[in-house]
């Protein structure tokens, strides 16, 4: 296959030799005694699985990014597959405490909607693509669950997972900003918005957005020294800087739905946020008007967009997915080609796709996550000691499924966005757990 000749090529070269030397050594080292180096093989991981090229009828082929990223990104998907088994590897090693529900009930569903989308490409598609998507996804599910779910035995572990979710995005800002201070355009020349390193510039604001919860976390933590919180702050003000020039109206209508569901019992820290968010709005904008130094139309495109949130982008593909059910409502419509292809939009994707097979499971993931949100939100008012922990994952959760409505990234198989999802049901399956087990220790020792 093209990616592993991909692969092999890429660990030949002296970067490449060095990465899978590192990477192998960062997983040979990791274990619960050391469970910093197996949460920044995640991140890493995180950061590998959001490479992506951006391509359509008009552009083939992207401009070059600065050394290394360019090479990296050529090898992303191979790259990130290889970083999965060493995250295998990982979790492999990992031994089970107290912890006796590994499983987020979602998870369940979730899986059973990847493997209607296998039946499905194996009866119309490919066969080969069929087993590697669900090779990917299956291991990718299985890591998480074997790894990190397991590695979630106390709140240092659960801190480590929230940093770990924050370092992708610290990378990823690092890494653009490194690449935007050589060369914007190559991460700009889509209409002139922000893309990065992603696909597209959705993809940008899908993963800046998934972060943001961390950032406040981190932000929050009372034991914090002042110039580590000097720092969270600052990179979320990166990344809000970076979310603008997505002009991404998914991607802030996320962020609002995460800010809000972090501060929703904190009026005072809600306002602070607020005010702070609206300075780097006010910094930012007037660079974003149209100028004659604009000769690239790097800022120009993001503000014209911005100036049309009223155009509606989406309706004819929803309306399309609405026919397609209407068509074929068990099943869902037979497709040409040799993958299944979904749209902007996971919930109306699967459901004209899929048709209710697909969708009976997809709106239990669905209800299963918000059932969570709600046990959490009874659990921060209950232990207002987990208040942050409650919030970042709360919030984390919601603005993944609201995302969804108009993005298809909940129905990937091995990207940042279903990791992020996976992650922040893990870590809220956790803090279930953790007030389950302190409820039966507090009867038993009444009794």
């Amino acid at each position: 296959m093209d990616f592993l000749n991909q692969l092999v090529e890429f660990i030949t070269t002296p970067l490449g030799l060095m990465l899978l030397g590192g990477g192998l050594g960062l997983a040979l080292q990791a274990d619960q005694k050391r469970p910093l180096l197996s949460w920044i093989l995640v991140s890493i991981f995180g950061f590998a699985a959001s490479l992506s090229k951006f391509a359509d009828e008009f552009i083939k082929e992207p401009p070059s990014l600065v050394f290394p990223l360019q090479q990296i990104r050529e090898v992303g998907r191979p790259l990130a597959i290889v970083l999965l088994l060493m995250l295998i590897i990982v979790a492999l090693k990992t031994k089970s405490y107290w912890r006796q529900k590994i499983i987020p009930k979602p998870v369940i569903y979730i899986v059973l909607v990847q493997c209607m989308i296998f039946i499905k490409i194996l009866i119309y598609g490919d066969v080969g693509f069929a087993f590697l998507s669900a090779t990917t996804f299956g291991g990718l599910v299985w890591s998480i669950l074997w790894g990190p779910s397991r590695w979630l035995q106390d709140d240092r572990n659960f801190q480590l997972g929230i940093w770990a979710i924050a370092m992708v995005g610290t990378i990823f800002i690092i890494a653009n900003g490194y690449q935007a201070l050589i060369d914007p355009y190559a991460i700009t020349f889509v209409h002139g918005w922000f893309l990065g390193t992603t696909g597209n510039p959705h993809h940008a604001a899908v993963l800046i957005t998934a972060t943001i919860p961390s950032f406040l976390f981190l932000y929050f933590q009372r034991e914090q020294s002042r110039w580590m919180r000097g720092l969270w702050i600052g990179l979320l003000a990166m990344s809000i800087f970076a979310l603008l020039m997505t002009a991404s109206r998914t991607g802030a209508i996320m962020a609002v739905v995460s800010v809000l569901m972090f501060f929703r019992y904190r009026g005072g820290s809600l306002l602070q946020m607020v005010l702070f968010i609206g300075v780097i709005a006010a910094i930012t904008l007037p660079f974003l008007n149209p100028s004659d130094a604009d000769t690239t139309g790097i800022l120009t495109s993001t503000v014209g967009k911005w100036d049309n949130l009223d155009s509606n982008t989406r309706e004819n593909v929803w309306n399309g997915y609405l026919n397609l059910f209407i068509e074929n409502p068990l099943f869902g419509a037979p497709f040409q080609g040799d993958r299944l292809l979904f749209g902007e939009s996971s919930w109306l994707g699967v459901l004209g796709s899929l048709g209710l097979i697909g969708a009976v499971p997809m709106f239990m993931f669905g209800l299963s996550s918000l059932q969570m949100i709600y046990k959490l939100d009874r659990l921060c008012k209950a232990r207002p000691e987990y208040y942050l922990h409650c919030s970042a994952v709360m919030a984390g959760l919601l603005s993944l499924l609201v995302g969804g409505i108009s993005e298809a990234y909940l129905l990937g198989n091995l990207t940042f966005s279903i990791l992020a999802v996976l992650l922040y049901l893990v870590l809220g399956n956790y803090l279930l757990e953790v007030a389950h087990r302190d409820d039966y220790l507090d009867f038993v020792s009444h009794q």
